[in-house]
Parts: C-alpha cells; structure tokens; sequence
C-alpha cells in the first residue's frame, strides 16, 4: 500500500529525522508506514486554517472507532483497528516532525489494537453514551470517531469502483473522572479518488479503494487538530 497525505503536508526533514520515521516503519503497520511516506519532500506551506479542536496539548489521548453500520463491520472487520490506528499514527507523525502548538506534549498512551480489544472485551459499551465509557480507558482526551457509510463500489454499477465514506468525530475530555463532549463534528465526508468520473473506475480492487479512502477518511479527521494549508484539504 502506498497511499499519501496530501502534498501540501509533505515535509522536508534532516537526517535525524529521517533516521526515526525509518525506524518507525519497521514498527508500525503498512497503513500508518505508507502514510509516513508520504510525508518525505517538501516543506510544509504556513498554516492558514485554524484547528477546529485545540485541547489535545499536555493531555493523554485515545482514539476510538465504531462502525455503526453492521454491513460495514462484516465486510471490513479491521475497519475499527485501521481507521484508530491511521488517525494515531498520523497525529504522531505530525508531532514529531512537524510540532504544531496544537500537539504539544500530548501523549498517546494506548494502542488502538488495545482500544479494539476493550472494545471486543465489552460489547455492552455499544448501548452506552461515550461520555460515560471514555473515563473508563484512563486517558483525559478521547478522540471518538463513527463511521455511518463506507464503500468501495460505485452507486450506479457494481462493476465500477468508486470509495466513499461518511462518519462523525467527537472529542470527549475527562476531568476528574467525568466526561464531556467538548467538540462534535458530523460533516467527515471524503471520495477516493477525489479526481475521476463520478460514476466510477474499471479496473480496480476493492482492497485497494479501501486503503485509500480510509487513508482520505483519516487525513480529513486529523486536520480538526492542529493549524493546516488550505490546499490539505482539497
């Protein structure tokens, strides 16, 4: 897989850094490696959208992921593991490279992989508000994401491929031992490719429409965080 973030988040970096985005990728998993790459080259514009979410600095953040459509959930059961961790790993990306206020000191204490397991561990958390199992994962930010639609497949014809996704984020803040919503957004709607006919493209996989709208999907929720070029999201 070898998807990217948008060029206008491509960063030049020294040798140093370079040095541990290598090391990196032998440990972290292709979604997140092929993202990493992608932030080789350039160096990153001024930053001119302001982040939607500011109070992730000196916190200690989890990121959670439902998937409230079961059809989804059967056709892509790492869709939880993959979209926690492409978000994790691209706001810890762009904390160690690029440093924006917005991600200072903030500390990502627990794996998705582990956040995916509580999950599987207590299906009851489904029935319950977020804001009252957020305290319960030890954190004091938990970026919380649903994805309402996703596909691989054109509207118009099953033989064309075409990815689209919808979802909503929220960010719940614990303070002493309660949560609340302190941020809310239901408009994450991305299209991969963003170019091309609407109706769809022959030739294609499914596996690959996956990665690369979930990469899109990824991207968009990671730009509510920290200052960003306008051109990242086009």
């Amino acid at each position: 897989m070898m998807t990217n973030l948008p060029a206008a988040l491509r960063l030049r970096l020294t040798g140093r850094s370079l040095c541990l985005i290598a090391l990196g990728l032998l440990l972290l998993p292709s979604l997140s490696g092929c993202v990493i790459l992608g932030l080789m080259g350039k160096v990153l514009p001024e930053p001119s959208v302001p982040a939607k979410y500011s109070g992730l600095a000196g916190q200690t953040v989890a990121v959670m992921v439902w998937a409230d459509d079961n059809g989804v959930q059967i056709d892509w059961p790492a869709i939880h593991l993959d979209t926690a961790h492409g978000i994790q790993s691209k706001l810890q990306v762009a904390q160690s490279t690029e440093k924006p206020k917005e991600l200072e000191n903030a500390k990502f204490t627990l794996n998705p992989a582990a956040v995916v397991e509580y999950q599987k561990n207590h299906p009851e958390v489904v029935a319950e508000s977020i804001v009252d199992v957020a305290p319960r994962l030890g954190v004091t930010r938990l970026i919380y994401v649903e994805i309402h639609g996703f596909q691989t497949r054109s509207d118009t014809s099953i033989d064309l491929y075409r990815g689209s996704a919808t979802g909503s984020i929220k960010v719940i803040e614990v303070i002493n031992g309660k949560g609340r919503v302190a941020y809310s957004d239901d408009s994450l709607r991305v299209q991969f490719p963003k170019t091309g006919p609407q109706d769809g493209l022959p030739n294609r996989t499914d596996d690959a429409m996956y990665r690369g709208t979930l990469d899109a999907f990824t991207t968009q929720a990671v730009l509510r965080f920290f200052a960003h070029p306008e051109s990242a999201e086009k």
